[in-house]
């Protein structure tokens, strides 16, 4: 990330570096968006691919059992997990919906890994950038500590990044007092 911009001095939040983060170390992640409303994270990917009802259904199952699994080794209850598709002419957008409680960066990175096992090829992804190993640790630290503060100061605003062309731009949806 070369420059930080903010409009309207807007300053620039924990919440957004967590989705800033999040989203350069993990290029399959196509959009982010953290709702204060009910103290979610939403995880958008994006597949050249038209899943049908029974891949949706397996999907669906393998994902929630894999986070129900990790997140019962880790001694929490999740309160939400909802996996979603959507298609739109040749791609299928799979949202994931987790609680902030108890979301945890492990569990991102299971996600990534157990769909890019399974769909290496279809997942829309950006290049990765040449990130050595010590530098993959140190963003995941970070991560975790960005994701603790956030658990315990939870964003005020509606929040989308996107990201696109090798940049990452964040939006402020929460409706202006």
């Amino acid at each position: 990330m070369k420059d930080v911009y903010s409009r309207d001095g807007e300053s620039f939040t924990g919440a957004m570096s967590l989705i800033v983060s999040l989203l350069i170390r993990y290029p399959e992640i196509a959009t982010l968006k953290l709702n204060p409303a009910n103290s979610s994270l939403t995880i958008s990917l994006i597949f050249r691919y038209k899943f049908s009802t029974e891949e949706k259904k397996g999907f669906r199952e393998e994902l929630k059992m894999s986070l129900e699994t990790l997140a019962a080794l880790d001694r929490v209850q999740p309160q939400r997990i909802e996996v979603n598709f959507r298609r739109q002419n040749d791609l299928s957008f799979v949202e994931i919906i987790r609680d902030l409680a108890t979301f945890s960066p492990e569990e991102l990175s299971l996600l990534i890994k157990l769909i890019n096992h399974r769909y290496p090829q279809e997942l829309i992804k950006e290049a990765d950038s040449e990130t050595g190993e010590e530098d993959l640790l140190f963003q995941d630290e970070m991560i975790a500590h960005m994701l603790e503060e956030l658990k315990e100061l939870p964003p005020e605003k509606e929040l989308i990044g996107i990201r696109e062309e090798g940049r990452v731009m964040i939006f402020n949806y929460s409706t202006p007092p």
